[in-house]
């Protein structure tokens, strides 16, 4: 993937100088499921909302600066 197509999520986490397994550990999800963010397979991952809460916090987001097909799951 080139930069100008780099996915937000990934783009914030090097930003953050955070690696994958770092995001994964704070969100409780696995380092697969961070990789399948960051290459857009959002449905794939199913977030309680105390995880997109701890997403959003380890990016410094709010939920509205999450990519707009990143849903938690209900």
């Amino acid at each position: 993937m080139n930069k100008a197509n780099e996915s937000p999520l990934k783009k914030r986490r090097e930003e953050l100088g955070l690696t994958q397994r770092e995001v994964a550990q704070v969100v409780d999800v696995s380092v697969q499921t961070v990789s399948n963010w960051e290459t857009g397979r959002y449905r794939e991952a199913k977030l309680t909302l105390s995880q997109v809460k701890a997403l959003c916090r380890v990016f410094g987001w709010a939920v509205e600066d999450l990519p707009d097909d990143f849903r938690a799951s209900s």
